[in-house]
């Protein structure tokens, strides 16, 4: 086998990374286009043996076609490691996250009031109910557990003022 170059695992697909940013920034150069939305996803596939250095970070040695051409490896002793890129918009394109409308003592109120909610006490006794805001979608995740930390419902509100008890 040819003498090839170990990459340590993380910092290959790290140069992986710089190199696909890279790429993508020059992708719309001289067209006026938004560069970080051209390719919205890549994949890289590296055939190679996989081995553990002495502190025990994962070694890749890459190994090349005309390797495996001359009989030099065993093939079925290769790893193939894939690796799928997603493209996400920057955060400048992200909109504002908004505060929540609802104060959280309120959403844990309307919880309590609903019809479902009420009947399930006499049952499991008194519920502990988590309400966690979620700003991208303005909404409200809402759990309800019994006294010994099951879940016995969840579900998603919207972030707006309901009316009357369901």
């Amino acid at each position: 086998m040819a003498t090839v170059n170990q990459a340590d695992l993380q910092a290959f697909l790290e140069a992986a990374g710089r190199s696909l940013t890279d790429a993508q920034g020059s992708l719309g150069s001289g067209v006026q286009l938004a560069s970080d939305m051209v390719m919205s996803e890549a994949q890289l596939e590296v055939k190679a043996a996989v081995t553990t250095s002495a502190t025990g970070k994962v070694t890749l040695q890459p190994i090349s076609a005309a390797d495996l051409a001359v009989g030099k490896i065993n093939a079925e002793a290769l790893s193939t490691v894939r690796v799928n890129f997603v493209a996400t918009a920057s955060e400048s394109l992200k909109p504002a996250a908004s505060p929540p409308k609802r104060k959280p003592d309120d959403v844990i109120q309307a919880v309590r009031d609903r019809v479902d909610v009420q009947r399930l006490v006499p049952i499991l006794g008194e519920l502990t109910i988590e309400p966690t805001y979620i700003p991208a979608s303005q909404r409200w995740l809402i759990t309800a557990r019994d006294a010994k930390g099951r879940i016995v419902r969840e579900t998603i509100e919207p972030d707006e003022i309901q009316g009357g008890p369901r």
